[in-house]
């Protein structure tokens, strides 16, 4: 567990915040790329971004805050240490959800399309991030004596690497939704697919958490999101195909 990296005078640099820099900074050169290529302004994905990260982490911190409020009740500062991790995806995604929505009516643009474009770079993203979350320590997994696992360095117990789990299959899903990008039928697919990966994987992630406790019939908050996300979007992504082949 590395959550500093190192110390240049009065700056600290966490491994935590150093990986989501990396991780905004390459997803949105990338994305501009893509961006360009089809046919979209070079600035769009600049905008925008800078749009999604501030509506995106100050959602994701605010619901994280409140999921564990207890903790923040005790130091209420400790809200505004970012670099300390504690970031919940879905209240990001909701905040950047309606900011996305709002910056595509505001530019006259499909917001489909942009999601489209944008969604497998979120996940890369998101594959850069767990990295710095496995530096810092946080999102651990479950005490385990056998197969692949890791040990930090203040424990004695070795722990399924969830970390690590959760950030190959977010490169997977990169990769993925790169391949059916280029060969989407109609706008909103490679957005609906991420929804489905996304949610799929952190429901079947969080039984191997040991930081975040069951809140409902064994599930996790997370999971009860997830749930109905992946159905939701399952079933739209189907509906859609089949009325695509139908009309084509």
């Amino acid at each position: 567990m590395y959550p500093i990296l190192f110390r240049i005078g009065p700056v600290t640099i966490y491994s935590y915040g150093l990986m989501l820099a990396l991780a905004f900074v390459l997803a949105t050169l990338l994305a501009k790329k893509e961006a360009i290529k089809n046919g979209f302004a070079p600035d769009l994905i600049v905008d925008l971004t800078g749009y999604i990260i501030v509506a995106g982490i100050v959602g994701a911190r605010l619901l994280y805050v409140v999921l564990n409020l207890d903790e923040y009740k005790r130091s209420p500062f400790e809200i505004l240490m970012l670099q300390r991790g504690g970031l919940s995806f879905y209240g990001g995604a909701v905040a950047a959800l309606l900011v996305c929505i709002w910056f595509a009516r505001r530019r006259r643009l499909s917001f489909l399309r942009i999601a489209d474009l944008i969604s497998p770079f979120i996940a890369l993203g998101q594959a850069i991030g767990r990295m710095g979350c496995l530096l810092r320590g946080c999102c651990f997994g479950r005490e385990i004596t056998a197969g692949l696992k890791l040990r930090f360095p203040d424990e004695v117990v070795y722990r399924h690497p969830t970390q690590v789990y959760a950030s190959v299959v977010n490169f997977l899903i990169f990769l993925s939704l790169r391949y059916f990008y280029r060969k989407r039928h109609f706008d909103g697919r490679i957005f609906l697919l991420y929804l489905m990966f996304y949610s799929l994987k952190r429901f079947l992630l969080d039984f191997l958490r040991a930081d975040v406790a069951p809140a409902y019939l064994g599930l996790t908050v997370v999971q009860i999101f997830s749930l109905p996300v992946f159905i939701l979007s399952f079933l739209t992504l189907l509906f859609k195909q089949t009325k695509n082949l139908r009309d084509g």
